[in-house]
């Protein structure tokens, strides 16, 4: 507090804080002490210099902060307040009425905060009890609900105004009505205790996507699998070809596709790089960073030939796009030329301006690894053999690694490798490096060369021979390599337009408490725009439009959406045809999907679709009654996926609107392969 000009006492601000553990059982003149010192070291910016007055309520303060000899913790305080210029005056509570109010807990309320909410609000707060479940269990919504629909309207209707005890048909028996609702008698279900727990719920069309979103994608289903959503939804309910519904809701289930690792085998089949002869195809990566060494050196730059796996390593200061163009130019076009390809991953020295213009100086083009794919680039084995050298020699003297590169270099470039056979430099010079023990095993070089023969012949010779023997070496180890990988691996190919979740390869940071563990696996859609390859692909973002770049298949997997099919069933003619389903919406029905709609009607090229007649009789010639003239949209195509193998196409094609039609229509599966010549087409 202080005075403003008038004399007024302002307050200038308010600081507080709670008991220690150990502050706790402290006496009341130790507490009120206590608060002092905190108070007068919180405000030292203030009061440090000047002259300051205490107020307090508590008569023994003024007595405790004047004694003479002080000891223990009041002897440590003391000191603690040599530091300020302040006396301490009592002033009564009833004086001092607001930092007493302050220093009190706020008082607990008489009324129950239950007593001023509204009714409903206690079932607004329950969030296991959402909408949706009270949607379900509101009875007379449901059955409204069912008498709208079309096909269990008209079989409710009938079940309640026909007795039981008269004849019904063999479908009408496996339906009953409990309380005004349609139920499904399972005759699959192990109760016959409790024939009541045999009822399912027969769900209406417009209730199924209500029903599925609660068992699936509500906290208390879990967003769990197909077979768990099934078996729980099939304790409760029933609707025509249940199975492939539910299926095609959990796989269309966006967070579930984002989130779930896919179970399958990694896609994307070996497709080896077969090079035909030294620097047509050239690998270049950085290794690092590393401890600098006394030299300054943190990273290597190496370059592999796939042809003769010849090797530069060269240690350098700092992984740049200057550092790699000049040593491209000294280590690789100063000895060896221009090589036809240059690989490497997507770091910015690589896709830099610079690099990329020295690449189309000397001719070179360049292709980049797709998104964490690195093993397209051979340079990947480079290092890991690199580093397993450089391991066994430094010992525990990190930075002293550079001095191993060059006699690592000889190594690689003097052993035979595996795929050719031969070592890099009998591929690349046509004869072996001499070592310091070649003088004892080859004294005089007796054998190595024919004195008749010039040596540019030898030479040739041998440099043809060397390079034949490692082409078919090539071609064997891509063999056997790729027949070991593709086991491993399935055959995935992607079109362009096909909607696609992306792998993702995000980093943990402790700073931010962002960990890898709980981000979404994949990120999408995105579209296919580019096939570049068999397994590799250009895609777009969906959201931004913009290009999300080139990937490599084992990153992709393909992304379903609830839009894909108009029609329930996997096999329905209208399946995953959004263009099909935005010309049955405009109301044209395009001639070129009457082959695939009814296969024996392909004469009847048409533009739309109204006025159809039906005569359909199942195979054991019962006969149905005529429908009335309708027209068809879109929405009024069901596939009931017959049981029937000989029935291939099998579709209700009763509209919604349809006027109420007998009993006798109660079948309900129609095919266009019996009586086809009935089915009658008039544009």
């Amino acid at each position: 507090m202080q005075k403003d000009v008038q004399g007024r006492e302002v307050a200038v601000a308010f600081a507080s804080r709670t008991l220690h553990k150990s502050e706790r059982p402290y006496s009341t003149p130790e507490k009120e002490c206590l608060a002092v010192i905190w108070a007068l070291e919180h405000f030292r910016p203030y009061v440090e210099g000047l002259h300051v007055t205490i107020f307090t309520d508590h008569s023994g303060l003024t007595w405790l902060m004047s004694r003479s000899n002080p000891t223990g913790r009041l002897a440590r305080w003391s000191l603690r307040l040599q530091d300020f210029d302040f006396d301490v005056i009592h002033k009564p509570g009833e004086r001092s009425k607001v930092p007493d109010a302050l220093s009190r807990n706020p008082l607990q309320s008489d009324e129950s905060p239950m007593g001023i909410l509204p009714e409903h609000a206690i079932i607004g707060g329950l969030e296991l009890r959402s909408s949706t479940a009270l949607l379900l269990s509101d009875r007379s919504h449901v059955k409204q609900l069912q008498l709208d629909d079309p096909v269990t309207g008209d079989l409710l209707r009938m079940m309640e105004t026909t007795p039981q005890s008269s004849g019904t048909t063999e479908e009408s028996s496996q339906f009953s009505v409990h309380d005004g609702l349609l139920y499904f008698n399972d005759p699959t279900s192990a109760c016959s205790v409790h024939p009541l727990k045999r009822l399912r719920l027969y769900v209406p069309e417009s209730l199924k996507n209500t029903v599925l979103q609660y068992y699936h994608d509500h906290p208390t289903a879990g967003h769990l699998g197909m077979t768990k959503t099934l078996a729980r939804l099939k304790h409760r309910f029933f609707w025509p070809n249940m199975s492939s519904g539910v299926k095609k809701y959990v796989s269309s289930c966006k967070v579930c596709q984002l989130t779930k690792p896919c179970q399958r085998k990694p896609a994307g089949l070996m497709v080896p790089i077969r090079p035909q002869g030294p620097w047509e195809f050239v690998g270049v990566d950085f290794v690092g960073p590393l401890p600098r060494t006394s030299n300054g050196n943190a990273y290597i730059l190496v370059f592999v030939d796939y042809f003769s796996k010849w090797v530069e390593i060269v240690a350098v200061k700092e992984a740049t796009a200057q550092v790699a163009a000049s040593r491209l130019l000294s280590e690789v076009f100063s000895r060896h030329g221009a090589p036809t390809h240059l690989i490497s991953d997507r770091g910015s020295p690589f896709v830099s301006h610079l690099f990329e213009k020295l690449l189309t100086l000397i001719g070179t083009e360049h292709r980049l690894t797709t998104a964490y794919h690195p093993q397209t680039n051979a340079t990947e084995r480079v290092n890991r053999t690199l580093k397993t050298a450089i391991r066994a020699y430094v010992d525990d003297k990190h930075t002293s690694w550079d001095k191993y590169i060059p006699q690592i270099c000889f190594a690689l470039r003097t052993a035979p490798h595996e795929s050719t056979g031969q070592s890099p430099a009998m591929l690349l010079y046509g004869r072996e490096l001499n070592t310091p023990l070649d003088l004892v095993s080859h004294p005089n070089g007796d054998g190595e060369l024919d004195i008749d023969i010039p040596y540019l012949e030898q030479l040739q010779s041998s440099l043809r021979e060397a390079h034949e023997h490692a082409k078919a070496s090539l071609e064997v180890n891509h063999a056997r390599r790729k027949k070991y990988y593709n086991k491993r691996r399935r055959s995935v190919h992607f079109s362009i337009g096909d909607l696609i979740r992306v792998r993702n390869h995000p980093k943990s940071d402790a700073l931010t408490n962002f960990t890898t563990k709980l981000v979404p696996l994949y990120s999408g859609p995105c579209c296919v725009t580019q096939v570049l390859s068999d397994v590799n692909y250009r895609l777009r973002k969906l959201d931004t439009e913009e290009d999300a770049g080139v990937f490599y298949v084992v990153n992709m997997q393909p992304f379903h959406t609830r839009s894909e099919s108009r029609v329930h069933g996997t096999d329905g003619f209208l399946s995953g045809c959004d263009e099909l389903a935005e010309d049955l919406e405009g109301g044209v029905f395009p001639s070129r999907y009457v082959d695939s709609c009814f296969p024996d009607a392909a004469n009847a090229a048409c533009d739309s679709l109204s006025d159809m007649v039906y005569d359909v009789s199942t195979g054991d010639g019962a006969s149905f009654a005529p429908v009335a003239d309708f027209d068809v949209s879109a929405h009024d195509l069901y596939d009931y996926n017959c049981d029937d193998a000989r029935q291939s196409h099998c579709y209700d094609l009763r509209p919604r609107l349809a006027p109420r039609v007998t009993a006798d229509w109660s079948q309900r599966k129609w095919t266009n392969d019996y009586h086809t010549n009935r089915l009658n087409f008039n544009w």
